[in-house]
C-alpha cells in the first residue's frame, strides 16, 4: 500500500511539472529597472565668465508636479574654469521635464521643495548680531516684527532652461540639452563716511530689511516673505565703516522700505533710510549705497559691559547726499 501510495504521488508530480513548463513563457531576464535613457548636458558660461563653482546642481522636474530627480555634477577631472569642466551626459526616466541647474558648493544657501513650482533657494534663520558673534537680542528696526532674520546668501549661478525637454523611452542617442548659469543672487555694498568718534576697537555690524528671502527658478525672481539680513561692517579709515552682503534682491513690486540699521559695540544703534537707494540703483544685482555723518559717542569702546544691559535709543541719521 505504500509502495502504490508513492507511486501515485510521483504521477501527480510530474504531471503537475508537466503542466507548469507547458505554460511557461521564455523570458530574457532584466537587471536594469530603472529604463532610463541618457541626456547630454552642456553648459556654456558666456554669462557669468569669472564664475568658478566646485559642483554645478541640476533638477529634473516632471511637468506632472511630482518630484523631481536631482545631480550634482563634479568638475570632470578639471580644475581650471571653463565651459567644458561641467559637461557630462546623465540618466534620466522617459517623460517631459523642467529643468533647473544652480551651482552647489555653497554653505547658507538651502534647496527647499520637490517640484518646479515649489522649489527654491533660502539660507538659514540667524541672529540680528552674528556677525560680531554675539546671541544677544538687540532691539529690530521700526515695523519689521514680521521679518524673519535670515543669513546673507552666497552667490547663487542659476539657470531654469526655456524649453520643456523630452526624454523617450529606450533612446540610443542622448538629447542635448546647454544650460547657461547667471550670476541672480544681488550684492549690496554699503559704505559709510564721515564717522566721527570711530575708535580703533570699536566693533560694529548693520542689517539690511525688507529683502526677498528666497529665489524662485520656477519665476526666476526673488521670492518668498521680506527678511531682515545681518552682515559684518568692518574699517576703512580712521573715519570710515564698510560692509558687502550677497542677497537674493528685492521682492517686486519694489514698493517695501529698506532701512540700514548700524549696531555698535557700545550699545548704541543708528537708522538710515536706504529706499531710495535700493529702488533706483542702475543694476538691481550690484547695488552701491553710501551714507554719511554717523556721530557715535565720544570715548566709546569695544566690547558690551557685562553692566550694561539695555541698548541705547535708536539715533535716525538723515542721509548727507
Amino acid at each position: 500500500m505504500r509502495l502504490a501510495a508513492r507511486r501515485i504521488q510521483s504521477l501527480l508530480a510530474a504531471v503537475i511539472i508537466l503542466v507548469a513548463c507547458q505554460s511557461c513563457q521564455h523570458r530574457e531576464l532584466c537587471y536594469d529597472h530603472s529604463h532610463t535613457s541618457p541626456v547630454s548636458l552642456i553648459f556654456d558660461w558666456s554669462l557669468a565668465p569669472d564664475a568658478d563653482p566646485s559642483t554645478m546642481v541640476v533638477w529634473f522636474f516632471p511637468v506632472d508636479g511630482s518630484a523631481g530627480t536631482r545631480f550634482e555634477l563634479t568638475r570632470n577631472g578639471s580644475t581650471t574654469r571653463g565651459n567644458t569642466a561641467f559637461n557630462t551626459e546623465v540618466k534620466v526616466a522617459p517623460g517631459q521635464y523642467f529643468l533647473v541647474s544652480h551651482n552647489g558648493d555653497t554653505d547658507n544657501n538651502i534647496e527647499r521643495g520637490n517640484s518646479f513650482h515649489s522649489y527654491h533657494v533660502q539660507t538659514y534663520d540667524d541672529n540680528i548680531l552674528s556677525p560680531m558673534n554675539r546671541d544677544e537680542n538687540a532691539p529690530r528696526p521700526d515695523d519689521t516684527g514680521s521679518q524673519p532674520i535670515r543669513s546673507a546668501a552666497n552667490t547663487l549661478y542659476s539657470h531654469t532652461h526655456p524649453d520643456v525637454i523630452t526624454v523617450e523611452p529606450s533612446a540610443t542617442k542622448a538629447v542635448s540639452v546647454i544650460i547657461t548659469p547667471r550670476e541672480v543672487t544681488a550684492i549690496y555694498n554699503i559704505l559709510i563716511t564721515d564717522v566721527t568718534n570711530l575708535t580703533a576697537d570699536t566693533e560694529a555690524s548693520a542689517v539690511v530689511t525688507g529683502v526677498a528671502e528666497t529665489w524662485h527658478p520656477a519665476s526666476e525672481s526673488p521670492a518668498g516673505a521680506e527678511v531682515i539680513v545681518p552682515f559684518a561692517l568692518n574699517h576703512c579709515g580712521p573715519d570710515c565703516l564698510r560692509g558687502s552682503v550677497v542677497l537674493f534682491g528685492d521682492n517686486a513690486p519694489h514698493d517695501l522700505p529698506h532701512k540700514l540699521r548700524v549696531y555698535t559695540s557700545y550699545k548704541y544703534y543708528y537708522d538710515f533710510d536706504i529706499t531710495d537707494q535700493v529702488h533706483s540703483a542702475p543694476d538691481p544685482r550690484h547695488v552701491d549705497i553710501v551714507v554719511h555723518g554717523l556721530r557715535l559717542p565720544q570715548g566709546s569702546g569695544s566690547g558690551m559691559s557685562p553692566g550694561v544691559s539695555d541698548w541705547g535709543e535708536t539715533i535716525d541719521q538723515d542721509i548727507k547726499m
